[in-house]
C-alpha cells in the first residue's frame, strides 16, 4: 500500500475509535459545562436532601454523572411530576425523580438504561404490621392517582375497605402522617428512605415480588440517551451506584421481608 494512502487508513481510523465527533459519544448538555436535572419532590428523603439539594441518592448520583460526562457542576430544576411525566422538563436535559418506567409514559419520554431495582415496598405507620396478603387486605391504604403502584394494591391486595385517593405522594404522605391511614405502597428504595428520615413514624413492614425499575426520564428523541445509558452501566460497574444505595437507605432490599401475593387474573 502506498505511503499516503497507508496514513489515509490510519487516520480513518483513528477517527472512527476516538469517539470525539462520533454520534452518542458525547453529552450535549442545554447549558455548557453544566448537567441540568429536572425532579419533582424537595425535599425526598433518601433521594433529594439539605438547601439546596446537594444530598440524597439523586443529588450524589447526578453529581456521579455530571463527572463522567465531563460536566462541571449540577443544577436542579423543581418540575411537578405530572408534567415530567408528560414530558415537560422545563430545558431539564434529563429527570431524576424515582421514575418508574411504563409504555404509556414512553410515548412522552425517552427513559434511559434503570440505575435502581425498585419492587413494592410497603410503607407503614410505627405499630402496624403484617406478615401476608391477609393482614395487607385489612389495613387503610391511601392510593395515589398518578403512581404506577395504585393497580398493585387495588388488583394484588384488593383491599377491604376502600383506599383513601389522592393526587401525588405528596398529598399521600399527608394522609400517611395524619393518621387517616396506616399504609402506602411505594418503589421499596423511596419507602427506605422515608422510613428512615422519620424512625419515629414510619417503618417499612415488607416488599412484594415484582421488578419495577427506577430510571432517568430525557426528552423524548434526545442524542444523549446512549451516552448517558453507558456514562449509568459504569457508574453501576465501579461501585458507584451501590455505595450510594448503602450510605442513603442504610439497608440491602434483600433484608425485607417479602410478602407473595397473588396477582388477579
Amino acid at each position: 500500500m502506498p505511503r499516503l494512502a497507508l496514513i489515509l487508513c490510519v487516520a480513518v481510523l483513528l477517527s472512527a475509535c476516538g469517539g470525539g465527533s462520533a454520534a452518542g459519544s458525547s453529552f450535549e448538555p442545554a447549558k455548557p459545562g453544566v448537567l441540568t436535572v429536572a425532579t419533582a419532590f424537595l425535599p425526598a428523603p433518601g433521594f433529594w436532601m439539605g438547601q439546596p439539594a446537594t444530598k440524597g441518592f439523586e443529588a450524589e448520583f447526578a453529581s456521579a454523572l455530571a463527572k463522567k460526562l465531563g460536566l462541571d457542576r449540577v443544577q436542579v430544576v423543581q418540575v411537578p411530576f405530572g408534567q415530567i411525566i408528560q414530558g415537560k422538563l422545563h430545558g431539564a436535559d434529563l429527570a431524576l425523580s424515582q421514575l418508574t418506567p411504563t409504555e404509556e409514559r414512553e410515548h412522552s419520554v425517552d427513559f434511559s438504561t434503570p440505575y435502581l431495582s425498585a419492587p413494592p415496598g410497603v410503607l407503614a405507620r410505627i405499630g402496624v404490621d403484617a406478615a401476608d396478603t391477609h393482614d395487607l387486605r385489612d389495613l387503610q391504604w391511601v392510593v395515589s392517582r398518578l403512581s404506577t403502584l395504585t393497580p398493585v394494591v387495588m388488583d394484588r391486595i384488593r383491599p377491604t375497605k376502600t383506599p383513601i385517593e389522592v393526587d401525588d405522594r405528596t398529598e399521600a404522605l399527608e394522609v400517611l402522617r395524619s393518621g387517616s391511614a396506616n399504609a402506602l405502597m411505594l418503589d421499596l428504595p423511596v419507602a427506605l428512605g422515608l422510613a428512615r428520615d422519620e424512625p419515629g413514624l414510619f417503618h417499612v413492614l415488607g416488599q412484594l415480588d415484582g421488578d419495577a425499575d427506577i430510571a432517568a426520564a430525557l426528552p423524548n428523541g434526545s442524542d444523549n440517551r446512549e451516552i448517558v445509558d453507558s456514562t449509568i452501566r459504569a457508574l453501576q460497574a465501579d461501585g458507584t451506584v451501590d455505595g450510594l444505595f448503602s450510605r442513603w437507605f442504610g439497608t440491602s432490599a434483600d433484608d425485607v421481608p417479602l410478602i407473595l401475593t397473588e396477582q388477579r387474573r
